[in-house]
């Protein structure tokens, strides 16, 4: 069985739960992410040990303790915005050194952490687009790591590749997913909705 196309298939769908539901049902986001996030690092880790565990149970380790990450993140509704801001702080990191080619380092932990720590306590400041902004660019991100895992490219440690095509994908799906939840926010807020 090809892993890298299970991931992929993974990210992808964790991606567009993300880029679909965002805001509105953030919870279930938070879950998604927690997910992708637990099997991604856990995959990373298990791949790193020589003579580890072989790539069918590293799978099956990296989902058990991925949904293990996704249920905390669902059950503990006071850090959701905490969470959120996390998310959006990892994924720029990611975003930033996927661009400048950074892969296999510890300057790519440290700054993935730097990521973690600065958008989980500056997030607040984006207010109530917090988890807007958060689940569109999460969700693009994993999406389009996905998709590049599905059709045979390279994405070490769970890392978008960056080019031209990924690139455009990645700003349009980010675009359509944070204009959909701000028209769907105001809906709501104008009472077109009703919960």
């Amino acid at each position: 069985m090809d892993y890298g196309f299970l991931w992929g298939v993974i990210a992808l769908a964790c991606g567009t739960v993300m880029i679909v539901y965002g805001a509105a049902m953030f919870r279930v986001v938070l879950a998604f992410a927690g997910f992708y996030i637990g099997f991604g690092l856990v995959s990373a880790f298990l791949g790193s040990i020589a003579g580890g565990p072989s790539p069918a149970v590293q799978t099956l380790i990296a989902v058990v303790l991925g949904a293990a990450l996704g249920g905390i993140l669902y059950s503990f509704v006071r850090i959701a915005v905490y969470a959120a801001g996390a998310i959006l702080g990892l994924v720029v990191a990611l975003f930033f050194t996927s661009l400048i080619g950074i892969g296999h380092s510890w300057l790519l932990t440290l700054l993935a952490l730097g990521g973690v720590g600065l958008g989980a306590f500056g997030g607040r400041y984006l207010g109530s687009w917090l988890t807007i902004v958060s689940s569109a660019f999460a969700g693009a991100y994993f999406a389009v790591t996905g998709l590049a895992l599905i059709f045979g490219a390279q994405a070490p440690n769970g890392m978008m590749p960056i080019n031209s095509r990924t690139l455009v994908v990645f700003i349009l799906l980010a675009s359509i997913s944070f204009l959909a939840q701000s028209r769907t926010r105001n809906l709501r807020r104008s009472g077109a909705f009703v919960r």
